[in-house]
């Protein structure tokens, strides 16, 4: 009798245990299932990565100098190609870009080029100063390319000295800092035709630089994104080896 008392009550103890255990997981999923449906995502210090594209933009012609390790590349350094002191009429530097989604989630619809012009001058103090004459550090549009290849494949185009011209011609500096004078047609510094874009020389205020230019793009993706200006710190410092996912910001060349 004592011992079938024994197991009614280890078995009652067992059931007792049992329900506490239940109980206990009860409350605590309760309270779980509390935090997380008032958690803030806002206050999650973790971000949330979105799709995105770049790209990469190269002087065309230029040749792989066979070390994967080596960048920049030698078709990637800036003023690999440069425009001719003279018969710029017939003068052009040609380039090809691509746009890269590493992801493939993105598809790039358009993809806009543009040119910053900057004048290097001597102010009435004999200050070096350098103009950006396309006043808001953006450049102006040269080209356009309206039907991007595929993804990671290369679209090539070329600028010339006139398309430059023609977009920067109206342009004005302050020389003495009082007065207006369009850059072309400047006495101080002579831009005939067809040598419009000048190397560096020596004109009546002074030795200065080449005129020199920076090559720019934004990308358009089919969703509507534009994407167009980097950190200098992140993708446009681009360290990897050689591969079809590099990428680049912007590519500068001058006269010589």
């Amino acid at each position: 009798m004592s011992h079938i008392l024994n197991q009614n009550l280890i078995k009652n103890f067992k059931t007792v245990l049992k329900m506490k255990k239940i109980l206990s997981l009860t409350i605590v999923s309760a309270l779980l299932f509390a935090i997380s449906a008032c958690r803030d995502e806002s206050l999650n210090p973790l971000p949330t990565f979105l799709p995105g594209v770049h790209a990469f933009t190269v002087f065309d012609g230029i040749a792989f100098n066979g070390n994967l390790l080596a960048r920049p590349q030698p078709y990637e350094v800036d003023n690999a190609k440069t425009f001719p002191k003279a018969a710029q009429n017939s003068a052009k530097i040609d380039f090809k870009t691509r746009w890269v989604s590493l992801d493939n989630k993105l598809t790039v619809n358009k993809i806009e080029i543009y040119v910053r012009m900057l004048e290097s001058y001597n102010d009435p103090d004999g200050n070096p100063k350098v103009a950006d004459l396309s006043g808001n550090g953006k450049g102006k549009l040269i080209a356009t390319i309206s039907a991007p290849a595929a993804n990671r494949q290369w679209n090539a185009f070329s600028i010339t000295p006139q398309q430059i011209y023609d977009a920067y011609k109206t342009a004005t500096v302050k020389y003495d800092k009082v007065n207006s004078v369009n850059v072309f047609s400047n006495p101080a510094r002579p831009r005939p035709t067809n040598a419009w874009l000048r190397p560096a020389e020596t004109a009546t205020y002074g030795a200065v630089a080449s005129d020199s230019f920076v090559l720019t793009w934004i990308l358009y993706t089919t969703d509507g994104q534009v994407f167009n200006t980097w950190n200098p710190d992140s993708i446009c410092a681009d360290p990897t080896s050689v591969s079809e996912a590099n990428s680049n910001c912007q590519l500068a060349f001058s006269v010589k």
